[in-house]
């Protein structure tokens, strides 16, 4: 009998609970799905694209337009999964193309990829891109004081990291600087993962997994929060939402959820382009759109 190395998990078990490549037959055709609704959403919308905002290489995002926008809309950060070591804002402006038409600016970035940085760098970036977002907003179209963040998968554990901020007190801007947030299958509690594969390219130590983990960080600003998970995501993901808005509900936060039915990983991702997903009609609705 295999020894238990994580609640009711064994080694083996653990790994299969957090292998979302694995969790589905066909990795990539989703990869090929992205990269044929990025260009899409490219083509089909107005806006900035390559625009830095840190100075790292690695910190460019693409701004999607609302077409036709008269006014200042609501202006949504989108941050992309990959569990941390792939992928870019180009193979994930696919975000865009339900947010954008329904009147939302919206934001999709790059990052600096595990191993080649710690995941407290790819935090910082991201929080740069928030800073970055909330200071510029107005010059693509947006309102800065309705600023919201999604994220799916990594880019889902990276909106809890960007909800545990001392937004006024470490970056200068607001304290409620994010108006709301949308966690789409995300990683909450990095202690387990020391334990499968992404270990392998994240290297944490018990410490560094505490320090990133929303679970053990919770909200400095009590905004509304979107959790959300595909039906069909890994065991792990299930475990981890759960544990989530168990954590944010006990913390005061209002919590609205969207469990996906007949969704894998990836495919709950993908509903972000329809504007009728139950996902997406929450964060619309959050959006005021």
């Amino acid at each position: 009998m295999n020894d238990k190395v994580w609640d009711d998990y064994d080694r083996d078990s653990l790994r299969a609970a957090y292998d979302a490549r694995g969790s589905v037959a066909d990795f990539d055709s989703y990869l090929r799905g992205y990269d044929e609704n990025s260009a899409r959403a490219r083509e089909t919308l107005e806006g900035a694209r390559n625009v830095a905002y840190g100075v790292h290489k690695d910190q460019v995002l693409d701004v999607f337009r609302a077409p036709g926008q008269a006014s200042p809309g609501p202006v949504n950060l989108f941050i992309h999964g990959g569990y941390w070591r792939l992928l870019t804002k180009e193979e994930n402006a696919f975000a865009a193309l339900a947010m954008a038409p329904a009147g939302a600016t919206v934001m999709v970035n790059t990052y600096s990829l595990a191993p080649h940085v710690h995941l407290d760098v790819i935090v910082r970036q991201c929080r740069e891109a928030i800073v970055w977002a909330y200071r510029n907003a107005a010059a693509h179209g947006g309102d800065p004081e309705r600023l919201y963040v999604s994220g799916h998968s990594a880019g889902g554990h990276l909106v809890g990291m960007m909800l545990a901020t001392d937004w006024a007190g470490e970056y200068g801007v607001p304290a409620d600087v994010i108006k709301g947030a949308t966690a789409l299958s995300g990683i909450f509690d990095m202690r387990p993962l020391r334990l499968a594969e992404p270990q392998d390219w994240l290297q944490l130590s018990d410490e560094a997994a505490r320090r990133n983990s929303p679970l053990f960080n919770l909200p400095t600003h009590r905004c509304p929060v979107i959790v959300a998970r595909g039906e069909d995501d890994p065991a792990g993901f299930h475990d981890q939402s759960k544990a989530y808005i168990a954590a944010l509900t006990d913390h005061g936060v209002e919590v609205a959820t969207a469990d996906l039915p007949g969704l894998d990983h990836f495919a709950a991702g993908n509903e972000l382009m329809d504007a009728d997903s139950p996902v997406t009609r929450l964060m619309l609705a959050q959006m005021g759109l």
